[in-house]
């Protein structure tokens, strides 16, 4: 028999939105509940999300229409149809169906705690290959995490801060505890079941670059949040016996200034569809996919090395600054709102060589160390597609077909950016992990991040909020299945 330090009824390994969401729902039903978290405090990636997810919610009801007539809100269906068309198949249809049929019960929780969602609409302005799932709330993903917090605190759920989870207690061929750390020291912690919710391995360039189609910039990203997401659940799952053949994670790939913030504005400018160039001096696609910053993901994610570079000349930079962008990065950068900021932003970066200014492209790629003659016949040709109004090259849409040729030249440094990553460990769709032959191993569940069933190899942009979405949907189920089997 198994000796432990302290018992609970449900052990859950992360504090961020799935394991509190798992947290909430086990205390709720009357049981002790647990979560040990890695970082000084919970949040996890849900405090940096914008929207969640969800269908056939209250909120759309109320709404009726999106705020574009021309598109409806999306039934359960559609959203089923949506992931795995769009994963080619690749998703597991039982956690798509799970997360998809019990998505909205996120929003009715949320705004029974007093969250106001403020619309659901799409990331990408007017995009038609997005559905209408993002719920927007009131004070975004930070706020929402502040309030599920507080609701767990107010259910007596002991959360242990600054104490990792390192590996499953087995017993039996069941799942019965959690060994972590505290200050130092090993702490045994029983459990009649136990949740990862460790927030996948976007923090992990060498997982990423295992793991994902990524590896050729996995060591060249932008790692946009300050978590130590770094596959500890995978860890802990192939150790009991989890399904080691189908580990599939999916960067959840946004773009923008490289070393710089997801709302600076200089980065933006540079994410908007001006002319792109990779460290071999050359256009390496139509930079009108900036229209859905998850492509634009994927497009620098497969340059040599990661690099890519964004030129501007005078004219298009007085543009952006007048006018504004061309594209939305969700609430970032505002489709057509003024970068009154840009121009300060600029100056900072050119002061600290992170941008680069020339009065020529040869001095230009100089600067960028980029192969001259290559450089500029590349930006030459494009000049001349300009003034025909066809790139021959890409065919980039010709709205966004605008000469780069009033000096002085900028060069800005752009790079995929990561969130998290998404996947890893293989469940069903009560959220049990699963081995090599889909059998549960008892008292084991992953949800979040860890889990992989919701994507093939790339994070859904066209279904806004769905990581957001599934990270609440998949504790809560994770919870209740743990309850009604090891609880009773």
């Amino acid at each position: 028999m198994a000796e432990f330090d302290v018992e609970y009824d449900l052990v859950v390994c992360g504090g961020g939105a799935s394991g509190k969401s798992a947290a909430l729902i086990a205390a709720r039903a009357g049981k002790r509940v647990v979560i040990l978290e890695k970082m000084p405090e919970t949040g996890g990636l849900s405090v940096f999300a914008e929207g969640t997810a969800a269908f056939e919610s209250s909120v759309q009801k109320e709404l009726g229409t999106p705020r574009l007539d021309k598109y409806h809100f999306p039934t359960k269906q559609e959203g089923i149809e949506k992931f795995m068309g769009y994963s080619h198949q690749r998703a597991n249809y039982d956690v798509v169906r799970a997360f998809v049929d019990n998505s909205s019960e996120t929003i009715d929780i949320y705004r029974d705690l007093g969250v106001v969602y403020k619309t659901c609409d799409i990331a990408a302005e007017d995009d038609p290959n997005e559905i209408w799932t993002f719920h927007l709330p009131e004070g975004l993903g930070a706020h929402c995490q502040e309030v599920l917090l507080s609701a767990v605190e107010q259910e007596d759920v002991d959360i242990f801060v600054n104490t990792p989870a390192k590996e499953l207690i087995v017993e039996d061929g069941k799942i019965v505890g959690v060994l972590a750390e505290s200050e130092g020291e090993p702490l045994r912690v029983g459990g009649k079941a136990v949740v990862l919710a460790t927030g996948g391995m976007g923090s992990n360039p060498d997982r990423i670059a295992k793991y994902s189609w990524f590896a050729p910039a996995a060591y060249n990203m932008n790692t946009l949040t300050p978590l130590q997401n770094m596959g500890d659940g995978l860890d802990m799952a192939l150790a009991v016996g989890a399904d080691p053949t189908l580990i599939t994670t999916c960067p959840l790939l946004a773009a923008g200034g490289r070393d710089m913030t997801m709302d600076s504005q200089c980065g933006g400018a540079g994410v908007n569809p001006g002319v792109w160039i990779n460290k071999s001096g050359k256009r390496f696609c139509a930079e009108s996919v900036a229209e859905n910053i998850g492509d634009i993901g994927s497009f620098y994610g497969k340059q040599p090395s990661g690099i890519v570079w964004s030129i501007l000349d005078e004219a298009n930079y007085q543009r952006l600054v007048n006018e504004g962008s061309e594209i939305a990065i969700g609430e970032f950068v505002v489709y057509h709102k003024p970068m009154d900021r840009l121009p300060i932003e600029m100056e900072a970066n050119i002061e600290s060589g992170l941008v680069k200014k020339a009065d020529s492209f040869d001095e230009l790629a100089g600067l960028m160390g980029v192969d001259v003659d290559t450089f500029v016949a590349t930006m030459d040709d494009y000049n001349e597609a300009c003034e025909k109004g066809f790139d021959d090259a890409f065919n980039k849409k010709p709205q966004y077909l605008r000469p780069i040729a009033q000096a002085p030249f900028y060069a800005i440094p752009l790079a995929t950016g990561t969130m998290g990553s998404a996947g890893g460990i293989r469940i069903n769709g009560n959220m049990q992990v699963v081995d090599v032959d889909y059998n549960p191993i008892p008292g084991l569940y992953a949800v979040g991040l860890d889990a992989t069933g919701l994507y093939g190899d790339s994070y859904n942009m066209e279904i806004p909020g769905a990581a957001n979405g599934f990270a609440h949907t998949s504790g809560r189920i994770a919870a209740r299945h743990a309850v009604a089997t090891y609880m009773q």
